[in-house]
């Protein structure tokens, strides 16, 4: 072969490697061009090419009774013996699966109103996992049955005869207090109080003092001892907690009493300074007011208005009253004379 024969076929093996070069190349870069499309696809294409690579999403949890609480999730879901413990560390958790329950049992059961953190782990068919970790209070499955009967609305400084904020409550019927709880609300907050477990009896009038100095003689009344504290409204012949979540509204407000988390209230109160007229306006009063009123324990107007309150001339040294044990709404309540207050005695 001439030289330059030999030059032309040296020239045509490089053209052709060139040409494989880019070619390898090219298809290179698809190669990666596919893979950020498939590291960056939506969940539904992401499943076509890897599989089910969605963890199970929890639907619900809630506590179904004194033993048993109950979550729900998005898909069938299994969990192993062992997958779940709960604190405090005495309780023995078991857990079963049926598609995509999980019921979860406690031996012991937690007592009213104990707080408890259930943590586990589930698994879907696929073998995605889930951690959850839920918190909760004791079932109360003997809620003492409460009728709120006097409310002060503000502190009175009288160096003679001092209050603080109040709201008193009745037992109707015996049973336990844990897990149950007082709401209560302005224009602007909403405060809450939940009582721990306590075992009351029919008769037994509930102080709870919702403007605490802060002194050490302010102690909660959860035995037998009712002489246990001291502070300013404090008494022997009633049951006294104490609670720092604020102090309620001076002039307009309401207070809601529940026997249990995502129950309806058993009672409450809807007052304001009887200068107010027209609409409600403050989304947290008409929340509080209108769960009332679909107890049956308010009457309300559709939009809200401040006529269905129990209307005052506000008064740090006269009392909100219950005038009635055997109704509801305003109609049951009335102002008390100045310097009034009773608060551990029920005279009505």
């Amino acid at each position: 072969m001439s030289q330059k024969g030999k030059i032309r076929d040296q020239n045509e093996a490089r053209r052709s490697m060139a040409v494989s070069a880019r070619l390898c190349r090219k298809s290179l870069m698809l190669g990666l061009l596919s893979w950020i499309i498939v590291s960056c696809a939506p969940p539904g294409i992401e499943s076509a090419v890897l599989g089910d690579i969605r963890p199970p999403i929890v639907k619900s949890a809630q506590l179904e009774n004194a033993r048993e609480f109950v979550l729900e999730f998005d898909e069938p879901v299994q969990v192993r013996e062992g997958s779940f413990s709960a604190e405090p560390k005495n309780f023995i958790v078991s857990a079963e699966s049926a598609e995509g329950i999980v019921n979860i049992s406690f031996e012991p059961q937690p007592t009213p109103g104990e707080a408890v953190i259930l943590a586990g782990n589930v698994q879907d068919l696929c073998g995605n996992s889930t951690h959850v970790q839920v918190q909760f209070k004791g079932y109360n499955d003997r809620p003492a049955a409460l009728l709120l009967t006097e409310v002060q609305t503000a502190k009175n400084t009288s160096k003679k005869s001092p209050h603080r904020d109040y709201v008193e409550l009745y037992v109707k019927e015996a049973g336990n207090l844990g897990g149950m709880f007082v709401q209560w609300a302005s224009s602007a907050k909403t405060m809450r109080y939940d009582f721990p477990g306590c075992e009351v009896s029919a008769g037994e009038v509930i102080v709870l003092h919702l403007a605490p100095e802060g002194i050490a003689d302010e102690r909660n009344e959860s035995g037998n001892d009712l002489g246990l504290s001291g502070g300013i409204d404090a008494t022997p012949a009633g049951r006294d907690f104490w609670s720092d979540a604020g102090g309620l509204p001076d002039a307009s407000g309401a207070v809601s009493v529940y026997g249990r988390e995502g129950a309806a209230p058993v009672d409450g109160l809807f007052y304001a300074e009887s200068s107010k007229t027209g609409t409600v306006e403050s989304s947290r009063l008409v929340a509080l007011v209108q769960e009332l009123a679909d107890a049956g324990r308010w009457h309300f107007d559709s939009p809200p208005k401040w006529e269905n309150a129990l209307l005052w001339k506000p008064s740090a040294t006269r009392p909100l009253l219950r005038t009635t044990t055997s109704a509801y709404g305003a109609s049951a309540w009335g102002v008390g004379e100045s310097g009034s207050q009773s608060p551990g005695f029920v005279a009505r």
